[in-house]
């Protein structure tokens, strides 16, 4: 057995792709030469240090390509040209929210947020492909347009289809994204009427909140148990409190 392991894991290390950094500030190169609409694209070539500058209205993002080859060498990406020039795009996606943005398309949910990152807060948040950006007010912007922003952005929680089903005298809100399960919860009493309407009384009832999970909305005793069953970090509070969370 030790004559075969030893080639066997030299097997394993070869078989691993890398992503090679000059085939990565080639395809960014592309990117910048072809652009990306209402984007402002730059490659910094620096030749330890090469990165893509990505202007948007007030907001600077620069990605460190050495970080985003390593990233892409661990995801078993397509590392050829097309497969480069399709990560790329992708990852723009990720790029921080701008503040017409957020005015224009952004959703309230509840995200985690706190120093360990186990504690509830609205954020505004905004879909691009697969996936949800949240957005921080810039420093300069003002206290009131953070205001209308937030305000805006509670009202087009309505417009998200969160589905409602029914377990036992457990409410599930889930939806395409399970973070935009909880925009439901940015008009709870909705949801108490909708549970009211599938032969659940839940005007008493708390939420249990579980990152990458539907919410569950529960009598409190149910609601406690169910928090005490999971082996997941789980928030779990009166739903009449969800309105005084803080704002990320």
């Amino acid at each position: 057995m030790p004559a075969l392991g030893a080639p066997l894991r030299l097997l394993t290390r070869l078989d691993r792709r890398t992503c090679d950094l000059d085939d990565l500030v080639a395809a960014t190169t592309r990117l910048c030469a072809t652009g990306a609409r209402g984007l402002r694209l730059q490659v910094e070539d620096d030749v330890r240090h090469p990165a893509l500058l990505v202007e948007e209205d007030e907001r600077v993002w620069r990605v460190d390509l050495a970080d985003l080859a390593e990233e892409l060498s661990s995801t078993g990406a397509d590392l050829g040209p097309a497969g480069l020039d399709r990560a790329l795009l992708e990852h723009l996606d990720r790029r921080p929210v701008t503040d017409a943005e957020a005015a224009r398309r952004g959703v309230a949910v509840l995200a985690w947020a706190g120093p360990a990152g186990d504690d509830l807060a609205w954020q505004v948040a905004v879909a691009r492909g697969d996936r949800l950006v949240g957005w921080t007010p810039h420093p300069f912007t003002s206290a009131l347009d953070v205001l209308a922003v937030r305000d805006a952005a509670r009202a087009r929680a309505a417009d998200v289809v969160v589905r409602c089903s029914v377990e036992g005298p457990v409410l599930l809100l889930d939806a395409d994204a399970p973070l935009l399960a909880t925009a439901a919860l940015a008009a709870p009493e909705q949801v108490v009427a909708r549970s009211a309407e599938l032969g659940l009384l839940l005007a008493d009832g708390s939420v249990v909140v579980t990152p990458g999970r539907p919410v569950a909305w529960a009598p409190r005793g149910v609601a406690a148990r169910l928090a005490g069953e999971g082996v997941e970090p789980c928030v779990v509070l009166p739903w009449r409190e969800l309105a005084d969370l803080p704002w990320a």
